[in-house]
């Protein structure tokens, strides 16, 4: 189906107590994929991915996000804030989705950013009956904490036990879940090689190519061999000075 990518609006929740507003810019599809973070630089490619293999797919993004990485495609659009719980209520209410791609990446300024963004995801993801939540954390995180130096543990700790309780919130929801540790993400414009894989062994460091990660991302989607699973993103293949 589909969708018009207009100034048609089909909600709007504006609280009086001055949180952020909420829109559905278009018409989304009912059982395709809500995407977080997917105008940013691997959600992009999550994205296409998704199109590629004839998803209906909703992109959340702030009022202030880039979108000219989704240029010409085919989604329909949710503006919120994802720290806000009514926001993200308020956009799987609308959109329904199958599943839920959490791609959201950057520094996450504010205290409380990588739980509380994912525990909302989490909370209306199961309210309105999504199928699978998938992740996009960090190696680092929990049992992998010993991957990093003991200066760069202590420099991440926050952000670390952060990302720790939004997997644990996923985990405790009992839906099905992939989460996905990446280590180090290669330069921007590295090439896909076909080559990464994801691996269980959670204490992997080594790079990844942003289009690879996605691919794989997406191939996990309602696939059991990735069901209720915590893996490490490497491609072996990859090399390059930090």
């Amino acid at each position: 189906m589909m969708r018009f990518l207009s100034a048609f609006v089909l909600m709007a929740i504006t609280a009086l107590s001055g949180q952020t507003s909420w829109a559905a810019e278009s018409a989304a599809d009912p059982g395709g994929v809500l995407v977080f973070g997917g105008s940013g630089r691997t959600g992009a490619f999550v994205v296409d991915e998704l199109l590629n293999r004839g998803e209906a797919v909703t992109v959340f993004v702030r009022p202030t996000s880039d979108r000219s990485r989704l240029e010409g495609r085919n989604v329909a659009y949710a503006v919120g804030d994802a720290m806000n719980s009514a926001d993200v209520d308020g956009a799987i209410a609308a959109a329904k989705p199958r599943v839920v791609i959490n791609t959201i990446g950057g520094a996450g300024s504010q205290v409380g950013f990588w739980d509380t963004t994912q525990m909302n995801m989490t909370a209306a993801a199961k309210k309105y009956g999504a199928e699978e939540i998938i992740f996009l954390g960090s190696v680092g995180t929990g049992d992998s904490a010993v991957a990093y130096s003991e200066a760069a543990r202590e420099r991440t700790k926050v952000g670390m036990a952060e990302r720790f309780r939004a997997e644990e919130d996923i985990k405790g929801s009992g839906l099905n879940y992939v989460i996905i540790r990446t280590g180090i993400i290669a330069p921007e414009g590295t090439a896909a090689t076909g080559k990464a894989r994801f691996t269980e062994d959670r204490m992997s460091l080594k790079p990844i190519a942003r289009r690879d990660l996605a691919k794989l991302t997406v191939e996990c989607m309602g696939n059991v061999d990735c069901r209720n699973k915590t893996f490490a993103a490497e491609d072996e293949t990859i090399t390059f000075s930090r």
